[in-house]
């Protein structure tokens, strides 16, 4: 089960946004494609001297107004005064995925992308590989840190844009009102949700599970989290049945049922990550788990800023063992291999990833830097040099867990939201022994 399908997942929309330096169209789409996606206004800057092009840049849709804004400025046009760009958003991960496996297959790559980790074994063929004495290489601590973005022979697919880590938000006050302490193990973790449900005035967890990806943390996490193992889906691909009872999966599902049967996480179902968002900003649910990039919502939904109190989701049941906290490396940029303008989307990173633009980004949208020297200073940041964990970086599957998936239908999400419903998993789980099994056999996995 690749790591980055859990996150922001099942809201299907494409939006393109054009923003120039100049009027000319270039590779990386066809026109066709251009106009069925839209387009926006245009900014025209360009130097006669050089010819003009166009760079066709995907990315999320939560960034589009950081890079409309941006691209109009006057460091843009002076380090790029005969580009255009035409930036075309995408709602989500799988909608990315799809849109780019739909330009893959039809040999029409954007120039420069967002990819999320377990894109980059799928769409490997079309990617340009950075050497490793690339200074854009050199200058991104975040390089080899993702096992699926090396290419072999020193080589990698894609340069890390960001990095954040895995958080549980909570409200002070609740746990002031409750007499709660911040819990250290996670049956701590599940006994206070339970404690904060059971008062009749919050809810345990905010969980909006009617987005599935939301269940990341318990569902995508727990199988690695819990266990201090960062490559159980790759591990999963050697063996006939990776969902038996002595196995990360199965262990982990447990785990995490147990939190799903107290009833803390609500009516989980019925609402989305926006929902859920705005359950625990209006400060209906004691805790919500979830990402960095939640900060930014919950500032905008009104949340009160003073009374946010931040820890790491406990995945150890021992106190005398160190906690251990997920930090993603994610959104490798990529670039297509067939662009016929490769050079000027390097140029494009090169202003990207300055500290005038970068850091700014971080700030904005409360991220960690992958570069060199340039450090964010938010609430994060601050928060993690206070506390005793150690940082987990997890692997995403290999290509053969990636063939099994796909083959299988593995859905650790979908099947978490079963869970939800109250099914047991372990039927299910019965049954992905079996598909697995077939599955090895067919595609001749050893």
């Amino acid at each position: 089960m690749g790591i980055a399908k859990k996150f922001k997942g099942i809201c299907i929309a494409l939006a393109s946004l054009a923003i120039t330096a100049t009027a000319l169209a270039g590779c990386g789409s066809n026109q066709d494609a251009q106009e069925s996606q839209g387009s926006g206004n245009q900014v025209e800057s360009a130097s006669p001297s050089k010819e003009r092009i166009t760079l066709t840049v995907e990315i999320f849709a939560e960034d589009l107004d950081y890079w409309q804004k941006k691209s109009q400025e006057d460091a843009f046009k002076k380090a790029l005064p005969n580009v255009t760009l035409d930036i075309q958003s995408v709602k989500d991960s799988n909608e990315l995925l799809k849109t780019l496996k739909i330009r893959q297959a039809a040999n029409e790559m954007p120039d420069l992308f967002y990819m999320k980790p377990d894109h980059v074994l799928q769409l490997k063929d079309s990617l340009y590989l950075w050497n490793a004495d690339d200074p854009l290489v050199t200058m991104n601590k975040s390089v080899d840190k993702l096992e699926v973005n090396k290419a072999g022979e020193g080589k990698y697919y894609g340069l890390p844009m960001k990095q954040f880590s895995e958080w549980v938000y909570y409200r002070k006050s609740v746990f002031s009102e409750l007499g709660l302490q911040v819990p250290q193990t996670w049956d701590e973790f599940v006994s206070t949700a339970k404690a904060i449900q059971d008062s009749g005035k919050y809810q345990g967890v905010a969980l909006g599970a009617k987005d599935a990806w939301t269940q990341y943390p318990f569902i995508g996490f727990g199988p690695n989290t819990f266990f201090n193992d960062d490559n159980t889906a790759s591990e999963a691909a050697k063996t006939d049945t990776p969902f038996s009872p002595d196995g990360n999966y199965y262990k982990a599902f447990e785990m995490v049922e147990k939190l799903y049967q107290t009833g803390a996480t609500g009516k989980a179902l019925g609402i989305g990550y926006s929902e859920a968002g705005q359950l625990f900003a209006s400060k209906k649910a004691g805790m919500i788990v979830i990402g960095q990039y939640y900060y930014p919502d919950y500032v905008k939904y009104g949340g009160d800023i003073n009374d946010v109190g931040l820890f790491p989701l406990p995945v150890v049941n021992d106190k005398s063992e160190t906690n251990r906290q997920v930090t993603v490396v994610d959104l490798p940029f990529g670039i297509s291999k067939n662009s016929k303008h490769i050079e000027e989307a390097k140029k494009v990173l090169e202003w990207y990833f300055s500290e005038e633009i970068y850091k700014e980004y971080l700030t904005e949208r409360t991220m960690s830097s992958t570069i060199n020297g340039i450090e964010a200073d938010n609430l994060f940041t601050t928060t993690a040099k206070t506390l005793d964990v150690t940082p987990f970086f997890i692997k995403d599957g290999n290509e053969d867990a990636v063939k099994l998936s796909n083959e299988t239908k593995w859905d650790g999400n979908a099947i978490g939201q079963q869970m939800l419903a109250g099914k047991d998993f372990r039927p299910i789980f019965e049954d992905l022994n079996k598909k697995w099994t077939s599955a090895r056999k067919k595609l001749g996995i050893q």
